[in-house]
């Protein structure tokens, strides 16, 4: 399957790091395709215009979310509902996300969709040793997943 899905679309290598195609935009919303491969993450960043929607079709991701208080929460995007998956998860505008390949899953795939429609001047890829002092509880985990 990851062989058809990489030759069905004109992917990009997305600057918060997974692989992308924008599939329609208007003033009302923005949807893509999304894909992970082993190594691939999609580094903290967040929205300033729009809340993001994500929902997973194949593969199971951890969605890494600060709100900006600090609160954090981890999302489990997958389809083992019975074992506290979550199909769709939504990140109100402003938060910081991130998100990577689950443990021993070879890729996954799915959709991002934000409403109202997405703004490059509106993302912001979080600077590490920024969020860092912001949020020095979650250092760890954002020097995990931010690039140097």
């Amino acid at each position: 399957m990851l062989e058809q899905l990489l030759r069905a679309y004109q992917w990009f290598d997305h600057p918060e790091g997974m692989k992308f195609v924008e599939a329609q935009q208007d003033a009302f919303r923005t949807v893509g395709h999304w894909l992970f491969q082993p190594g691939a993450m999609s580094a903290f960043h967040r929205v300033l215009n729009c809340e993001e929607i994500w929902a997973l079709h194949v593969g199971r991701l951890h969605l890494h979310v600060i709100a900006p208080d600090g609160a954090y929460r981890l999302v489990r995007l997958g389809l083992d509902l019975a074992g506290g998956d979550v199909p769709v998860a939504t990140v109100p505008k402003g938060h910081w996300q991130a998100a990577e390949l689950a443990p021993a899953v070879p890729f996954a795939f799915g959709t991002n969709v934000c409403a109202p429609g997405f703004r490059y001047s509106e993302l912001q890829i979080a600077p590490r040793l920024e969020l860092a002092e912001l949020f020095p509880q979650h250092q760890d985990l954002i020097v995990q997943l931010t690039h140097p």
